[in-house]
């Protein structure tokens, strides 16, 4: 009886918490990641015209931020992402509020950008974590509205 039992843990037992752990995985909150570190140079020395927004992608899913603006208002911004094993990355794309892709990157762990908003409305952040089938990434967003008309 215990040479059965003890096989079928093996048989049975093995593969359920490995399936198990990889659920878990799938969906873990891979907490926040805060400001960059290179946040100084995003921010040309006015920390106080910047904003930090932590964001979490799950496994084989997306995030997304809208940012309000007017035309003409520059953004100057970065992203970080931790999470997963090895390699950390993920792809943003940024759309118009006329739904026109203004930006897409490559799969990264870390991206600086500039925007010029062409028309009012809100400018949506998505960031794209969909190829990850077991890690879910923890995304933050910092920019920066500067009131000078300069990026």
């Amino acid at each position: 009886m215990g040479k059965f039992f003890f096989i079928a843990l093996l048989v049975l037992g093995l593969p359920a918490l490995t399936i198990g752990g990889w659920v878990m995985l799938a969906n873990m909150e891979p907490g926040a990641v805060g400001s960059p570190a290179h946040a100084g140079a995003v921010s040309n020395g006015r920390p106080q015209d910047c904003t930090t927004v932590n964001l979490a992608a799950k496994a084989r899913g997306t995030a997304e931020y809208v940012l309000l603006l007017e035309k003409g208002t520059i953004v100057r911004g970065t992203f970080d992402a931790n999470g997963g094993f090895g390699r950390v990355d993920i792809m943003m794309r940024l759309m118009s509020p006329n739904n026109e892709e203004l930006l897409v990157t490559a799969r990264e762990s870390s991206y600086d950008f500039v925007l010029q908003a062409k028309v009012p409305g809100g400018y949506t952040f998505i960031f794209d974590n969909r190829y990850s089938l077991i890690t879910a990434k923890a995304i933050g967003l910092y920019y920066c509205l500067p009131n000078s008309g300069t990026p």
